[in-house]
């Protein structure tokens, strides 16, 4: 009976040996999503850093699911693989944008100019016929020569036109030349800005930028940071300094250990940690919003040990230019 149980048990492990590698849906999530963004040329055409950052986590999460690595893992590289192509969707719907914009504003320059130069030719026609009817009524009579000195002053008044006409035009190519360098400066700012964003490696979110902090960043229970946490806020507050016109919203989360009130505080002085070490680095506390959730807006569920690391964190929501962040809905 002994040999017969060791030979079922045997058996047992290795079945559980050759069972198929683990199907994880965010792996799959992200690889349809890879694939349709790879499929659309204005994507792969301004976003390909993104795309090919995205097929790297891609891969190392399938060689670690064909490996039977830990689920957990599998599921951070699809998760940043899907981030990625979440970013050069992004990216591509910006630079199109900018594009457009940039064409209407050429459009309507042109058509400005095309007006004004029409106005100064007239002008300048209307200006040679008053001349021409003046000089013939001089050749007519020397006793119409108040009717000429009339003609005259009229011929005067056209040229003065004209002249304006032209100033006119010209101020409106400098006016051309200027809105051309600011639509210029305008793409740099915003290639910059992506620039920086990546550096940050910050999600653009409907609610703006999101900066995100794990609870790596604390001692389990504490709201001291400590100096891993240092270097993200250092970035962020030279962003802010590079930035000015913009806010940030700190928001504070626990997992669902503890008492409600004991999560809340804990997020809420997580929140202003970070808030004070950006004080600290120059940042005007008046662009600093906090708020602590506690357990409130969990991102995976508190069920497991690596969920509820995911569930404590900090996130940062950095405003657009208007310096505006929607509230939280999800």
């Amino acid at each position: 009976m002994r040999r017969l149980s060791a030979l079922l048990v045997l058996a047992a492990l290795l079945a559980a040996c050759s069972s198929p590698p683990a199907t994880i849906p965010l792996l799959l999530e992200a690889q349809d999503a890879y694939s349709a963004a790879a499929a659309r040329p204005e994507v792969t055409g301004t976003a390909s850093d993104y795309l090919d950052e995205a097929q790297a986590n891609i891969a190392e999460a399938e060689r670690l699911r064909l490996a039977k690595a830990d689920p957990q893992l599998v599921t951070h590289y699809a998760y940043l693989a899907r981030q990625q192509v979440r970013i050069a969707e992004e990216s591509a719907m910006l630079a199109a944008a900018e594009a457009e914009i940039e064409s209407a504003e050429a459009e309507r320059r042109a058509v400005q100019l095309e007006a004004r130069t029409a106005e100064a030719e007239a002008a300048q026609r209307r200006a040679q016929r008053a001349q021409a009817e003046a000089e013939a009524a001089r050749a007519v009579a020397a006793a119409e020569r108040a009717e000429a000195e009339n003609a005259r002053a009229q011929a005067e008044r056209a040229r003065r036109e004209a002249n304006q006409a032209r100033s006119e035009a010209e101020q409106a190519r400098l006016d051309a030349e200027r809105a051309r360098a600011e639509a210029e400066e305008a793409l740099r700012r915003a290639q910059e800005l992506a620039n920086r964003v990546s550096e940050l490696e910050a999600a653009q979110t409907e609610r703006g930028l999101v900066l995100t902090l794990g609870d790596v960043l604390f001692d389990v229970g504490k709201s001291e940071l400590k100096a891993g946490g240092l270097r993200a806020v250092d970035e962020l507050a030279t962003f802010l300094g590079e930035y000015p016109e913009r806010v940030v919203l700190i928001e504070g989360f626990t997992d669902s250990s503890g008492s409600d009130e004991t999560n809340l505080a804990l997020s809420q002085r997580r929140a202003d940690a970070v808030q004070a070490a950006l004080v600290d680095r120059g940042v005007a506390v008046e662009r600093i919003q906090t708020i602590g959730y506690g357990e409130d807006y969990p991102k995976a569920s508190n069920d497991s040990p690596a969920g509820r690391q995911l569930n404590r964190r900090v996130e940062v929501v950095i405003s657009d230019d208007s310096g505006i962040i929607p509230e939280r809905t999800e």
